[in-house]
């Protein structure tokens, strides 16, 4: 039974975000369908940390979306965005960011026995722009104007 749960363990984790109490789930069906006449077993918490030692696996946290980046293109478009940039003087050169409140995302832990990529995430969020430049004499802070804009 523990075969056939990593295998599938192994096949699911870079797809869906795992965590124990499906783990816990799972394993029981594993059991029910392998062993019919096996009795209904609840799979403890020490069954768990047991398992994911045994097989090396940890909690580790989605983040980012590097599982769609084209690291290739930035590599080769890097050096000619600096060049652009170094031609101004600093205080022309501004840095704007966004931050948001997203109220719809999902969980971004999962149980693997290794690092894994990122996904987008669902974008609907209220919005705050932040913007200053290079030599920090002016910052635009215009969260204001962006949740009023958002509100409309």
């Amino acid at each position: 039974m523990e075969l056939a749960f990593k295998c599938w363990f192994l096949e699911q984790h870079d797809k869906v975000n795992l965590n124990g109490d499906m783990l816990h789930a799972k394993a029981a069906r594993f059991l029910q369908e392998l062993h019919l006449d096996a009795p209904k077993m609840a799979f403890s918490q020490g069954w768990l940390e047991k398992f994911k030692d045994r097989h090396k696996i940890k909690s580790f946290r989605r983040f980012g979306e590097s599982g769609t980046l084209d690291m290739e293109a930035v590599g080769t478009t890097l050096p000619n965005i600096r060049a652009v940039v170094d031609a101004y003087a600093k205080k022309d050169v501004f840095n704007m960011d966004e931050t948001g409140l997203c109220w719809r995302l999902k969980v971004d832990n999962s149980l693997a026995t290794h690092q894994l990529e990122g996904r987008k995430i669902n974008k609907e969020r209220i919005t705050l722009v932040i913007c200053a430049n290079s030599d920090n004499i002016e910052k635009i802070n215009d969260h204001q104007q962006a949740l009023e804009s958002t509100l409309l």
